[in-house]
């Protein structure tokens, strides 16, 4: 009798969860199709290096973002424990090198995929890419926030 009144929260609780995954998958996604225009875009590549390109930035990119949530993990455990104050300097130190180790590979995966880009696009694309990046990261910040300055004054 219990488990027949308890079934629909369950039920509700799988659905919303699921739900909210496929939106944030959807919005991942789009984010990556941006990402993909931007960089296509201001690289201007052949086919053939576009080819060769493609593969080897994705494969980076992939190791990449399991490096970015695995620090985002180690930020939310932070928070989790009360923030900053409140973590003892043990875990701190704890918290510290896992934070520099995943920046630390973060930057040699990068490296390393501009090594190996280097047999695929000259050397002037590989800058282009670079700056692209950046690029890209900063005009996402920007509407970020100004969406936020929007919904904040309504």
């Amino acid at each position: 009798m219990k488990y027949k009144k308890l079934l629909p929260y369950v039920l509700l609780f799988f659905l919303s969860t699921t739900l909210y995954s496929q939106h944030r998958s959807e919005g991942n996604d789009k984010l990556k199709s941006l990402k993909i225009g931007f960089i296509t875009e201001k690289l201007d590549l052949s086919s053939k290096e576009a080819q060769g390109f493609w593969p080897v930035y994705n494969k980076h990119q992939e190791v990449i973002h399991q490096y970015r949530i695995e620090m985002r993990t180690t930020h939310k455990t932070i928070r989790e424990n009360g923030g900053f104050d409140a973590i003892t300097d043990k875990q701190a130190e704890k918290l510290l090198s896992s934070i520099i180790k995943l920046d630390s590979n973060i930057k040699n995966e990068e490296i390393d995929m501009y090594k190996n880009l280097k047999s695929i696009l000259p050397s002037k694309k590989i800058l282009i890419l670079y700056k692209s990046e950046q690029d890209f990261g900063r005009r996402i910040l920007e509407q970020l926030k100004k969406r936020r300055g929007k919904s904040m004054r309504e």
